[in-house]
């Protein structure tokens, strides 16, 4: 049997397992030594159960052993050829020794990277989530000055950038610290990468919503999708902080990030219920005037508009002699 060794960045070794039992961890004693702050000193052993199959057991490690995507720890993962099991934040994967492989590449000369890295892998450098961040001020910035109508808004922009900075900065900084203590693991800059990318979807989630609202202001459907899509990206903020600061399968990250949209949507009905509903003749408009051609504008003929001021008017009335009769 062939053991690969996998993290977040791919296959990072093979080893041939000829002699059994293997002891696997973090501890330099161990046959097999795993770089992840997540394993334990002696995390897990390979070797035969009593049938003679091949099977990995944990060794009380604090983690303990899962299968990708599972939920639920394990005691004892069965060693068969294409099983996986997680450790902390590595994955063991088992493979055939019998097993083809894709045939060579032709060497034609040129020095050329054949392992090249998938779209998003460059958000594991510091550059590239600094860069999320620095986007993130930028498209705060640039929401400001398009929202604000002062001549002179150059310090409300600025203010507003420094806004971001200082709650995206403290917001990071209590998760690293977090998963400094959980995992021995300081991801302050993924943690503002996370923060970062939340702000940048729930800007461009306001700009669907405003021009939801301009465009369709009648539609009854906007309202609880915008609410049901906000609180997806509360639950997705939450199981990303939760990715770097913990060593969760994937579904209990994202039943964490559920659970709190689920509390915060709780909350929020509750203040809606408490609040004084009075009585006001005060129009309230949901949006704001937009930019666009007359023929996206939805708009009444004259006689529409008489023949609705005309019923609205019998209503009216109709609840005035409702009013004097009591």
């Amino acid at each position: 049997m062939i053991l690969e060794v996998l993290d977040a960045r791919g296959v990072r070794t093979r080893v041939r397992l000829d002699a059994l039992p293997l002891t696997v961890g973090r501890g330099y004693a161990n046959d097999l030594i795993l770089d992840d702050p997540y394993v334990d000193g002696r995390h897990a052993r390979i070797g035969l159960d009593d049938a003679g199959a091949l099977v990995v057991e944990d060794l009380g490690s604090l983690n303990g052993l899962s299968t990708p995507g599972g939920a639920d720890r394990a005691t004892r993962v069965a060693a068969a050829p294409g099983a996986e099991v997680r450790l902390g934040r590595t994955i063991l994967r088992f493979r055939d020794p019998e097993e083809e492989v894709p045939p060579a590449l032709p060497d034609t000369g040129e020095e050329v990277d054949r392992r090249v890295p998938p779209p998003t892998r460059w958000l594991d450098s510091p550059w590239g989530r600094a860069g999320v961040a620095a986007t993130a001020a930028a498209a705060v910035a640039a929401s400001t000055w398009l929202g604000n109508y002062e001549r002179s808004s150059a310090s409300t922009v600025l203010a507003a950038a420094l806004l971001f900075v200082a709650f995206a900065s403290v917001w990071s900084g209590i998760w690293a610290v977090a998963g400094r203590v959980v995992g021995q693991r300081f991801q302050f800059l993924g943690h503002l990468a996370v923060t970062s990318g939340a702000v940048l979807a729930g800007l461009a989630l306001g700009v669907v919503q405003q021009w939801t609202y301009f465009l369709f202001p009648d539609n009854p459907v906007a309202g609880p999708v915008s609410a049901v899509v906000w609180l997806g990206l509360v639950g997705a903020v939450i199981a990303g902080h939760l990715a770097l600061a913990s060593a969760l399968p994937g579904r209990r990250r994202w039943r964490a990030g559920l659970a709190t949209s689920a509390v915060l949507a709780a909350l929020a009905g509750a203040s809606a219920l408490a609040e004084d509903d009075t009585f006001s003749d005060v129009p309230e408009f949901q949006g704001v005037l937009k930019l666009a051609p007359a023929a996206w504008v939805p708009t009444s003929t004259p006689e529409e508009f008489g023949q609705m001021a005309a019923k609205l008017r019998e209503e009216v009335d109709a609840l005035a002699d409702e009013g004097a009769e009591k």
